[in-house]
C-alpha cells in the first residue's frame, strides 16, 4: 500500500477485502468454519501445523489465562481445551456461539451481544488471532467453503489438498 508505484499498490476494492475490515457477523463465521473445517484434521497435519506455528503469540502463551473466570469454567464443563492451542481456541470461539443462549448469565454477559461483543470480547484479547488464522488458511482458498474470504489473487501452497487422501487415479 505504500510503494511509489500505483501498480505495485493493492486496489480499494482488495484493501477492503482485508480481513482487517470485515464486519464482525463475517468474522466470527470465518473463525467458525475455520475451526469446523480443522475439527477432523490430524494434529500433525500440514494444515494444523501451519496454524500452531508461530501460535505462542496468537493465543498470548496460554489464553485460558486471558479469558474470564466464568468462561473458563464453563469450557471446562463439556471438554478439554488446550490453552496453548489456537485450533482449541478457536473451537471454543465456535461452541460458546452455538450454544451461546444455553450459557450462564455470567458467561453471556462476559461475552456481551453476538456478534459484536461476542468477537469483540476475543479480538481484544487475541489481536493477532484473525490475521494469522486468515494467513494460515490462504492455502484453503479455491475451497467453496473459504473462496468468499480470499480474492481471487491470492495465491499459496494447497494445505488442503495436501491433506486429503490420494487414489490411484488422482485425488478422490
Amino acid at each position: 500500500m505504500l510503494s511509489t508505484l500505483p501498480q505495485a499498490r493493492p486496489s480499494a476494492l482488495q484493501v477492503l477485502a482485508h480481513p482487517l475490515f470485515w464486519s464482525t457477523a463475517k468474522q466470527l463465521q470465518f473463525f467458525q468454519d475455520v475451526s469446523d473445517w480443522l475439527e477432523k484434521e490430524s494434529e500433525q497435519g500440514a494444515l494444523v501445523r501451519a496454524l500452531e506455528a508461530g501460535g505462542d503469540k496468537v493465543v498470548r502463551d496460554n489464553w485460558h489465562q486471558h479469558i474470564s473466570m466464568p468462561l473458563q469454567t464453563d469450557l471446562r464443563k463439556f471438554r478439554s481445551y488446550r490453552g496453548t492451542s489456537v485450533r482449541d481456541l478457536l473451537r471454543a470461539m465456535r461452541n460458546k456461539k452455538h450454544h451461546y443462549r444455553e450459557l450462564p448469565a455470567t458467561v453471556r454477559r462476559a461475552l456481551g451481544p453476538m456478534p459484536d461483543s461476542f468477537v469483540g470480547y476475543f479480538t481484544s484479547r487475541f489481536p493477532r488471532l484473525l490475521l494469522h488464522t486468515h494467513r494460515t488458511m490462504r492455502s484453503c482458498a479455491s475451497e467453496g467453503l473459504f473462496s468468499s474470504y480470499y480474492s481471487p489473487a491470492s495465491k499459496a501452497m494447497d494445505l488442503c489438498q495436501a491433506a486429503r487422501p490420494v487414489a490411484k487415479d488422482g485425488p478422490l
